[in-house]
């Protein structure tokens, strides 16, 4: 009796561990600094609070508002990914050069996943294209590799966007300045632009309708920019 005893706590500790979720920030503080920014008026405190509390990196950002596909999993938090995206790039009473290095630290290393990360890059661009020169300021201090990943992200799409022009825009009026940062995005727009490089992680569990998704969104031919 004893052993079937602790046979069933046993299976029932396994259990609990295996459905359990790990969020590498603190989504309670997350989302109560969210709910203290949607009340009005905001102030530089509570913009301050949901930035920090909001993900730093693109894995925190990951494994907060991941989507599994599993009856046990929650989807609390990936319910809400748009609404606190939203909410980021409507702060305004924070310190530019905070912001800005929270939203490119943010960036580095981001893949174009989904609907989320749609998201996120679309808001980005309009961020990137008002703000150019603190943005390319920062990121020209970081090394190489982060700036290249930075890039990836901002050009890689398989939605029908004017990434090409803001390219361009972004291209004339920065090469002077930051000639090897704009190198650098020249080179990243060639291989990524107009596609995704979209990995096979789960290759057991890929039906052939997937397949055929995924085959769509590798990267398709670039023209070279001309000037």
């Amino acid at each position: 009796m004893k052993r079937f005893a602790f046979t069933l706590i046993l299976l029932t500790l396994l259990a609990t561990y295996a459905t359990a979720q790990y969020y590498p920030v603190d989504t309670a503080r997350l989302n109560k600094a969210y709910d203290a920014l949607m009340k009005k008026p905001r102030t530089a405190a509570t913009e301050k609070e949901y930035l920090e509390a909001f993900p730093t990196t693109w894995m925190e950002f990951y494994m907060t508002y991941q989507y599994i596909n599993d009856e046990n999993y929650s989807t609390k938090m990936v319910k809400q990914c748009n609404k606190h995206i939203e909410a980021l790039f409507s702060l305004k009473h924070l310190n530019d050069t905070t912001f800005c290095e929270k939203i490119v630290n943010l960036t580095i290393g981001m893949k174009e996943s989904g609907e989320q990360t749609t998201l996120f890059q679309s808001y980005l661009m309009g961020y990137l294209l008002k703000n150019d020169k603190l943005v390319l300021d920062y990121l020209s201090k970081l090394r190489k590799g982060y700036q290249m990943e930075f890039w990836q992200f901002c050009w890689s799409s398989v939605t029908k966007c004017n990434w090409e022009e803001h390219f361009k825009t972004l291209y004339k009026r920065n090469k002077k300045a930051f000639p090897q940062l704009m190198e650098t995005s020249r080179v990243a727009f060639e291989h990524f632009y107009n596609g995704i490089n979209y990995p096979d992680h789960f290759p057991h569990k890929t039906e052939s309708h997937h397949r055929k998704f995924y085959d769509k969104c590798y990267k398709t031919i670039f023209d070279d920019y001309k000037e």
